[in-house]
């Protein structure tokens, strides 16, 4: 996977690596816990009328900064339905959607940390 979550006291890291880290010229994405406003896991479409800022598309492989329905987007999945998604407040993106391997345990370790927040 090109995506790993690294979880520290304040804020969460997501560390990129191949072609996603080279097409979005970046290897980190930092989040802080407080900028966190939702979360939610299951499925996630990807529109047809996203545009593509930095990034890969294929039938089967979706990683980059898009713009949907006006808003930012950072995007890193294989699997649509094995997806976190993450709603953002004063942040860089308005939502990050990416692909875990136990998406619901993922998210209820984000949600702990920022409930402590």
């Amino acid at each position: 996977m090109s995506i790993q979550v690294v979880l520290e006291d304040s804020e969460f890291i997501l560390d990129i690596s191949g072609w996603t880290a080279v097409t979005n010229l970046r290897r980190k994405i930092k989040i802080p816990y407080n900028s966190v406003v939702d979360v939610q896991t299951g499925n996630f479409k990807f529109p047809l009328t996203a545009i593509k800022r930095t990034g890969i598309t294929t039938l089967d492989y979706k990683a980059g900064i898009f713009l949907i329905d006006g808003k930012k987007y950072f995007l890193s999945f294989h699997s649509d339905n094995k997806v976190i998604i993450l709603s953002l407040k004063e942040n860089e993106f308005d939502k990050v959607v990416i692909e875990s391997e136990d998406p619901e345990q993922l998210a209820n370790n984000i949600l702990m940390r920022c409930s402590s927040q």
